[in-house]
């Protein structure tokens, strides 16, 4: 949802960019088989701030949802990164990703 990292780019903006494994989470080692995916967020290193985000995976669609929201509302990374995410939930990823090398 939002931009892909091409047209992020393709709109000139300061892309950065993270993808982490959905079986990297704790949820996604207690899922078991099945928990292939991954989530990648688009940021605008510039200002701050999400512009798009693709989830693939177990409950792939509802981990959109909060994304969507921060996309939408232009929530800063910094207050994302600083969100306390329940554990073991899919959801989590999305703070793995935040913290992850871009």
């Amino acid at each position: 949802m939002g931009l892909t990292e091409r047209q992020a780019r393709a709109q000139g903006l300061s892309v950065r960019t993270s993808v982490v494994t959905v079986a990297s989470s704790t949820r996604g080692r207690i899922h078991g088989p099945g928990n292939e995916g991954f989530i990648k967020l688009v940021a605008d290193a510039d200002r701050g701030v999400l512009v798009g985000a693709t989830s693939a995976g177990p409950a792939g669609g509802e981990v959109l949802y909060g994304l969507n929201v921060a996309v939408h509302a232009e929530v800063p990374v910094d207050r994302l990164q600083h969100m306390i995410y329940t554990v073991p939930t899919f959801h989590r990823t999305i703070e793995a990703a935040l913290g992850a090398p871009r």
